[in-house]
């Protein structure tokens, strides 16, 4: 991937709580010129989230993790950062998280495993869309923010 003068280097913060999928997403981004930030806890997402001095053009947010779902990250996450692109992922199609708080709402998702292309195509669909604020508001409204 190549950036234009008027362009950055995309920053992605990737959430999951297996390390070889972030290792391998890591290195999947990084082969394209995107800069990775790393968390392996719902926690250090918050705390990274939290931090005026990183630029974070999108997150990639695992959904089902053991400290709090991707869904619910996602939403704590919209209250520091009301324009925060998000892009859910998750092994588990048939998980009830994955089915109440993603499928039926229609959040944006990446279903695992992914290629290195099927991952770069719907990072670059997420950058290239509007914030999807208002998508995460129809979440919280139609499932109570719980």
């Amino acid at each position: 991937m190549s950036f234009d003068a008027q362009s950055h280097p995309k920053t992605i913060l990737v959430v999951d709580d297996d390390l070889s999928v972030l290792t391998v997403v890591k290195c999947m981004l990084e082969g394209s010129d995107y800069n990775v930030l790393l968390a392996n806890s719902s926690e250090v997402a918050l705390r990274m989230a939290g931090r005026n001095d990183l630029t974070i053009d999108l997150m990639l947010i695992d959904v089902v993790m053991p400290d709090l779902s991707g869904p619910d990250l996602g939403e704590r996450i919209l209250a520091i950062r009301s324009h925060q692109k998000v892009l859910f992922m998750s092994g588990f199609t048939d998980h009830e998280v994955v089915r109440v708080k993603v499928l039926d709402v229609g959040l944006r998702w990446l279903p695992k495993p992914f290629t290195p292309d099927g991952l770069l195509e719907a990072v670059q669909m997420v950058l290239s869309a509007p914030a999807q604020i208002s998508d995460f508001r129809h979440f919280v409204t139609r499932v109570g923010g719980a």
